[in-house]
């Protein structure tokens, strides 16, 4: 009896939004849901998966629907009109297929069962990850609602996602997934030399640096049947870029733009000459990137997506975003529900915690050595922290262009920072983000700090002057952050 009741409320409910939907009515319009392309095969429309496709599928679609039944774990085959989204409209689908004369047939795959060639809706996915425990290593930064965390999981499963040629991969690209360069020391942390990306620029004989039409980066992959990258034989610079950690950015993404200005000086005004400057892009203070040419983290994801994995993403979520490329995968690439959640896992992962000893000399040390990094100058730019509006971000950084380059280095420029300008790179987590600089080429901290130029000279030579021991505690501090 309790199934015959469900089913003729289910049916009642049918006829209410069958008048609905030709009314037009947008009440009939259901749930759209998204999700990772497919990995088993099915039959398009029969959604409880029984083999055949019948009116049990429809009740079985209406269920999930509007009774709240547990979403299936194959939206493509609730999917019955292939429109990427499941909603009343595939119900009607399959009542009009199965009593109006069977002319309206389901699209591929049906009747047999097969892959989905339009690879929108999941087929049963994966289980959603687990969620580690706020604050920590590679968690969230902050306690999630049940919406949050599902964007969270879901956000993650896509970072971790390994793409394909078939999904939009390419044709030229440095990685497939985004954890294959963002992967140390958790998922979402930094990357080794060996996903460095390369840039490079052109030495007039005036010796002005300037960027070529090709582009500044050669890629390092291509997908099979495509040329390789080359690089531009012009070009008489080369410089590599090491993967930043991305660990804590969120927190960045979200300061106040008031909190980045109030340490700019760039005329040096207070004559101390550290001459910070906020990169301006389209109105907007770039935040992220080695030369502080991205302001968004949403922007600085698109940007990933295409220049690194050659994967599009709709202009109505970045303005970094590109639409269309030359492969011959639909385009945008990316849903936009994966973008979404892509961009809340990773601008809502903790930023490494502080690591302190339990022995109180070692403690002492440490505390020594910020003093002495304070005294040298270092926190100039090396700002301990900055008022954001969730609290203090305690990055280290002032996220500012400098002018800290080795002149007799020459560098790629990027946007409007100079070839010797960089932004001051967050030191939180530095403890695990060897080799340092934005080239990888200090193997130690204490090459790091050395290999400072221009307005951190003074810095530098604070540092030389003091004790190797007293070198050794600011080092010892840098190690706990």
């Amino acid at each position: 009896m309790k199934t015959l009741y469900k089913t003729a409320n289910v049916f009642l409910l049918l006829g209410i939004l069958l008048l609905a939907y030709h009314l037009n009515s947008p009440s009939a319009r259901g749930r759209v849901e998204f999700g990772d392309n497919p990995v088993n095969d099915f039959i398009r429309g029969d959604s409880n998966d029984d083999g055949v496709l019948n009116v049990s599928d429809a009740v079985f679609t209406l269920s999930f629907l509007f009774i709240g039944d547990e979403q299936p774990e194959c939206l493509a085959a609730n999917d019955t009109n292939d429109d990427g989204a499941v909603n009343i409209t595939d119900v009607i689908r399959t009542l009009n297929f199965l009593f109006l004369g069977g002319t309206n047939a389901p699209p591929a795959p049906f009747p047999d069962p097969g892959a989905d060639p339009t690879r929108d809706l999941g087929c049963r996915e994966p289980p959603l990850p687990g969620i580690p425990g706020v604050g920590s290593l590679g968690g969230p930064d902050r306690e999630l609602d049940r919406l949050e965390t599902i964007s969270w999981k879901r956000g993650k499963l896509v970072f971790n996602h390994f793409f394909s040629a078939n999904e939009g991969l390419g044709p030229l690209f440095n990685g497939d997934s985004c954890r294959g360069c963002h992967l140390a020391p958790v998922m979402g942390g930094a990357g080794g030399l060996d996903v460095d990306v390369v840039r490079f620029a052109k030495r007039e004989k005036n010796g002005a640096i300037v960027q070529l039409d090709s582009g500044p980066a050669v890629s390092r992959l291509a997908v099979h049947g495509a040329a390789r990258d080359e690089l531009n034989p012009e070009a008489n610079i080369i410089e590599t870029r090491q993967t930043p950690s991305l660990l804590g950015l969120g927190l960045v993404d979200r300061l106040p733009e008031a909190a980045l200005l109030a340490n700019a000086d760039p005329e040096d005004a207070d004559g101390d000459g550290i001459s910070g400057r906020a990169l301006m892009i389209n109105g907007r203070i770039g935040r992220f990137g080695h030369k502080a040419s991205v302001p968004s983290f949403a922007d600085f994801c698109a940007d990933a997506f295409i220049n690194e994995m050659g994967v599009t993403v709709s202009g109505l979520l970045a303005d970094f975003a590109v639409e269309i490329d030359t492969d011959s995968v639909s385009d945008p690439e990316l849903t936009d529900q994966d973008f979404v959640d892509l961009v809340f896992f990773s601008t809502h992962l903790a930023p490494p915690a502080r690591s302190f000893p339990d022995n109180p000399s070692l403690r002492e040390r440490i505390n020594k050595g910020e003093d002495n990094f304070n005294d040298a100058g270092c926190a100039s730019c090396h700002v301990s922290a900055l008022n954001g509006e969730e609290g203090p971000v305690a990055a280290f950084s002032d996220f500012l262009l400098h002018d800290v380059a080795n002149p007799d280095r020459l560098n790629v420029p990027e946007a409007d920072a100079e070839p010797g300008e960089f932004r001051t790179a967050p030191l939180w987590g530095i403890r695990q983000t060897a080799p340092y600089l934005h080239d990888g080429s200090a193997e130690t901290l204490r090459d790091a700090i050395l290999l400072h130029f221009g307005e951190a000279s003074p810095a530098k030579e604070a540092f030389n002057a003091l004790s190797f021991d007293e070198q050794s505690k600011l080092i010892e501090f840098l190690l706990s952050l």
